[in-house]
């Protein structure tokens, strides 16, 4: 067999060493790096919340308060965000895989929140009993 024919073969051959430098190709060890990355990104995000939050703040209380009031309620399983450096295809799957899981979970009374309006003056007063 000729060597370039060879080393041709090698560079198509998905997951080989040779395409992943040479073609600039995404195999399954990248992946696993790529979320190993990303669950320890959340895993850090979580711990410095946990470490900054005071859980005996008035607001944080009143926000706890106010999920539980509304039965929001967090995911079975961490829903981690997609942060790794991948290729714009891929990147561009997992961001929106993340974000139709993300949907799954979102209640009505969020996405209510998540399009906030500015109220009139007559609404205000309205609301304000005035």
């Amino acid at each position: 067999m000729d060597f370039v024919a060879m080393v041709k073969q090698t560079i198509r051959t998905p997951g080989s060493a040779l395409n992943r430098v040479a073609a600039g190709g995404w195999g399954w060890h990248e992946e696993n790096t790529a979320r190993l990355y990303e669950a320890l990104n959340y895993w850090l995000e979580l711990a410095w919340i946990d470490r900054t939050t005071d859980p005996d703040d008035p607001e944080v209380k009143r926000e706890r308060a106010e999920a539980k009031r509304a039965g929001i309620k967090p995911p079975p399983h961490p829903l981690i965000p997609p942060v790794a450096l991948r290729p714009s295809e891929i990147a561009d799957e997992r961001f929106q895989a993340y974000l139709d899981e993300v949907g799954q979970y979102q209640t009505k009374r969020q996405e209510q929140q998540g399009g906030k309006r500015q109220v009139t003056s007559d609404e205000f007063d309205r609301i304000m009993g005035l």
